[in-house]
């Protein structure tokens, strides 16, 4: 449906076009492959679907319901998400400004609530592609942020292209006709107010017409004299977060391979499961029937023929080593193609920093492309924090003062940095000698700024301080005066009459 319908200003043509337009948004192609990186990161895979078929006699395919049909997903996308998160995430993101007292207003928003917060989006964007944030005001009007789940949420544009509201959605228990019933709501956001729509009992939507006053302004709140307060954001409080260009989950490079390691897995308990004991072929049995022969070959582990009758057992050979191949190829390819650190990684034993470093170097750029995007989610966030703090204190902060710091953490080898910080000392306490080997056939400038340069000190900061030491007077010797004919000085003079 067109977009203009739900951009009118006439309520009940927004209600018509809702219905059509959220049915259109569930069935997209971009929220059919966002549902798909859920399923897997709620380790639901497409091998949870498997059935095993034959063709019968009639040459008719038939599901196979005796054979063994074991069902294992592998969660190795929810590990890398997860893994992605966490190393880009999980040392808390630092906000500086040189300020002391704008520093004290941005701590109260940086929270442990909004560092969870940003955790929930970087997630949500890697799992289906994209996330959406949303601002608010809590109830000690303050602002603060959550997700708003991409799968009911979408953004509507005009004909030029540009964003002019989001629609969001979403199932509510409400109590109607005495019973409580889940009922589908729907929100469309501006820059000046919300919009509340409700499904009815015929399925459609209408206003919302519990809401006291609809559409309403962003933010309403109650003075303490008991008076209403409305404002706007004076934008869309909503952004949408992409994973990258295409905005893909991290899932498409690599479900294939996870589905293919899912069904080599199965598949080898699946043969362990039905191959596990010997198929008997006998000729010329002079027993009464099978059964009886079963009994026999358990019970006396032998079993009568004629003469002209024999037994063979058969057995299977399982090519568990070609799977257990296949499946080491396969996990390999994760890895690599979703840019993972694989910890099961074994190499030769020396695990030295570099190599460390090495193996985190697929993970580090896959978390290069999602910190340029966080940073744009972090600046949309500040202006409108900084907005916030200005509103609530009479300031006139600026976002662009604000230094945003986000460190990562990887494993390191501390023998590692302990052998490396030994031979530094080492190696530098050699250049030491070699330069005070050379001293007296240089000047005292260029000695004392080779011996600076080696412990990183200010040449000019150390030579002021030399030149001021050469003036200080020496306070440590005696200076108390002599008295005139003490006779425990050497040079006292003796009293006369003495």
């Amino acid at each position: 449906m067109d977009s203009k319908y739900l951009l009118s200003d006439n309520p009940n043509v927004v209600a018509r076009a809702l219905s059509k337009a959220i049915q259109d948004d569930k069935h997209s192609q971009a929220k059919n492959k966002a549902r798909e990186g859920q399923d897997y990161y709620d380790y639901k895979h497409d091998i949870l679907n498997n059935r095993i078929f034959y063709l019968d006699d009639n040459d008719v395919l038939q599901e196979d319901t005796f054979a063994s049909n074991i069902k294992i997903p592998h969660p190795f996308f929810t590990e890398l998400v997860d893994q992605k998160v966490q190393y880009l995430l999980s040392n808390p993101v630092e906000i500086e400004v040189e300020d002391e007292k704008f520093q004290e207003h941005l701590n109260e928003y940086y929270d442990d609530d909004l560092q969870l917060f940003l955790q929930e989006a970087l997630e949500g964007t890697s799992v289906k592609g994209f996330e959406y944030a949303y601002a608010r005001t809590n109830s000690q009007d303050i602002l603060c942020f959550q997700v708003s789940d991409s799968l009911q949420t979408f953004e509507v544009y005009d004909n030029q292209g540009e964003r002019k509201a989001v629609v969001r959605y979403y199932n509510k228990d409400i109590t109607r006709d005495g019973k409580n019933t889940s009922v589908e709501h729907a929100e469309i956001w501006d820059e000046e107010k919300v919009t509340f729509f409700v499904k009815d009992k015929n399925g459609r939507f209408v206003l919302d017409s519990k809401r006291e006053e609809n559409p309403r302004a962003h933010v309403v709140a109650v003075s303490e004299d008991g008076k209403a307060l409305e404002r706007s954001y004076g934008t869309i409080p909503f952004y949408k977060l992409g994973n990258n260009k295409k905005e893909q989950p991290d899932l498409a490079p690599i479900k294939a391979l996870i589905d293919d390691y899912d069904l080599m897995a199965c598949f080898i308990s699946n043969n362990l499961q039905d191959f596990t004991e010997a198929i008997y072929v006998v000729k010329g049995y002079p027993g009464d029937d099978l059964n009886k022969l079963r009994k026999n070959i358990k019970a006396k582990k032998t079993v009568g023929v004629s003469e002209t009758g024999g037994l063979d057992i058969k057995t299977f050979n399982i090519p568990v080593d070609a799977r257990k191949t296949k499946l080491e190829i396969n996990k390999d390819a994760i890895y690599k193609f979703g840019m993972g650190f694989d910890s099961t990684q074994i190499g030769d034993g020396n695990i030295t920093n570099i190599v460390i470093k090495s193996r985190y170097a697929l993970l580090d750029m896959k978390a290069n492309k999602a910190e340029i995007r966080l940073r744009s989610l972090l600046q949309w966030m500040n202006e409108l924090i900084v907005q916030d703090i200005n509103r609530r204190h009479g300031t006139a902060y600026q976002a662009q003062d604000i230094k945003v710091t986000i460190t990562r953490e990887t494993m390191v080898n501390e023998t590692d940095l302990v052998t490396n910080e030994k031979t530094k000392e080492e190696t530098r306490q050699i250049i030491i000698q070699s330069i005070l080997s050379v001293a007296p056939r240089l000047d005292d400038e260029t000695v004392l700024r080779m011996i600076c340069e080696q412990f990183e000190l200010d040449w000019e900061e150390v030579q002021d301080l030399l030149e001021a030491q050469d003036y200080e007077p020496d306070f440590e010797a005696n200076t108390d005066p002599v008295e005139e004919g003490d006779p425990d000085e050497p040079d006292g003079q003796v009293a006369e009459g003495d």
